[in-house]
C-alpha cells in the first residue's frame, strides 16, 4: 500500500531541488519525446501527466507548438516551480493539480496523453489505464514510461544484507503492464524495456539524488514518520560495507533502472474491437 499523502509531500519538498539530482528522469523524458517523433500526430489537446517542473511540458510545446498542453501534476509546488521557470507557460498551457488515478478532466477530451517516470507512484495501475482511456478522444494515443523490477536493484540487494524493511519501491513488471493495457480494451499496445545504469563515486550521492527527487520508498510508511530521515550510524555503515560488493572495476557504483516505454491507442470505433485477441507469429516467419 502506497501513502499518497507522503508521494505528495516528498515531492512537494523535492521542487527546488529536483531539477539538479533529476538525471535519469530527464535522460527518459528527452527518449520518449524521441519516440512521439516517430508517430507523427497532430493533437489539438495534450495532457502531461506529472509534469514536474516542466521538462516534458517544454518537450511537447517544441514538438506540437499548434497544441494546447495541460500540465498535471500531484504536488502544487512543482506546478508553481514550473510556472517559476517558464513565466509565459500560461499562455500557452494549462496547469491542474490532480491524481493520474483520478483525473479532473472531461470524458473523451484529450487527443494525446503522455507522461514519463509518474506511474510508478501510482496504487492502483489498473484504474490509472481506466482514467486514460475514459478521457482519451477515439484514436486518441497513451504514450508512457515507468520503471520495472530490475530498478534499483543493487539497493535492494544491498539493504536485504542489513534488515528486512522495505527501503526501495517495488516496481510492477512489463508483461503485467502489457497485460492491463489489453485488459482495458487498448488498440494495438506495444511495451518495451531498456537498462539505463548511473554511476557514482560514493553511495551517499545515490542516496542524496533519491531524496532531491522525491524518490525515496512510498511503502510502509505512516503519517507520523514523515520526518525520520536519518538512520543510526551503525545501519548506514552496514549498508554501505554490503553496497560495496557492487563496486565495479572502474571504482564507481552502479544504479540501475529498468525503464519501460509503453505506447496504446483508443479504439476509434465500435468496428475498431479487438478486445483480448491476440495475434501470434511464428519466429520462422518473422524475416
Amino acid at each position: 500500500m502506497l501513502n499518497k499523502r507522503r508521494i505528495s509531500k516528498d515531492f512537494s519538498k523535492a521542487a527546488d531541488t529536483y531539477d539538479a539530482a533529476a538525471i535519469v528522469q530527464q535522460e527518459i523524458c528527452d527518449r520518449a519525446l524521441e519516440r512521439l517523433q516517430m508517430l507523427k500526430l497532430t493533437p489539438a489537446t495534450i495532457l502531461d501527466i506529472g509534469s514536474g517542473t516542466g521538462k516534458s511540458v517544454r518537450g511537447l510545446q517544441a514538438q506540437f507548438s499548434d497544441s494546447h498542453v495541460i500540465a498535471s501534476d500531484v504536488a502544487v509546488p512543482m506546478l508553481l516551480q514550473m510556472n517559476q521557470n517558464q513565466p509565459c507557460l500560461q499562455q500557452t498551457a494549462s496547469l491542474i493539480c490532480c491524481d493520474a488515478e483520478d483525473l479532473s478532466i472531461k470524458d473523451e477530451s484529450i487527443d494525446l496523453i503522455f507522461s514519463t517516470s509518474t506511474f510508478q507512484w501510482c496504487e492502483d495501475l489498473n484504474q490509472v489505464f481506466t482514467e486514460c482511456l475514459r478521457i482519451l478522444k477515439p484514436g486518441g494515443v497513451l504514450v508512457f514510461t515507468t520503471f520495472g523490477p530490475d530498478t534499483l536493484k543493487e539497493l535492494r540487494q544491498s539493504w536485504a544484507q542489513v534488515d528486512q524493511h522495505i527501503h526501495v519501491h517495488s516496481f510492477i513488471d512489463m508483461h503485467h503492464i502489457g497485460d492491463l493495457l489489453l485488459a482495458n480494451h487498448y488498440a494495438d499496445p506495444v511495451v518495451d524495456m531498456e537498462i539505463i545504469t548511473l554511476e557514482y563515486q560514493q553511495v551517499r550521492q545515490l542516496l542524496r539524488d533519491l531524496k532531491d527527487t522525491g524518490s525515496r520508498g512510498k511503502f510502509g510508511v505512516t503519517d507520523s514518520s514523515f520526518s525520520i530521515g536519518l538512520m543510526g550510524k551503525n545501519k548506514y555503515q552496514k549498508f554501505e560495507a554490503a553496497y560495496e560488493s557492487q563496486r565495479q572495476k572502474n571504482g564507481l557504483f552502479p544504479a540501475s533502472y529498468e525503464v519501460i516505454y509503453g505506447y496504446a491507442r483508443k479504439l476509434s470505433s465500435n468496428k475498431d474491437k479487438t478486445y483480448g485477441s491476440e495475434i501470434r507469429i511464428p519466429i520462422n516467419q518473422i524475416k
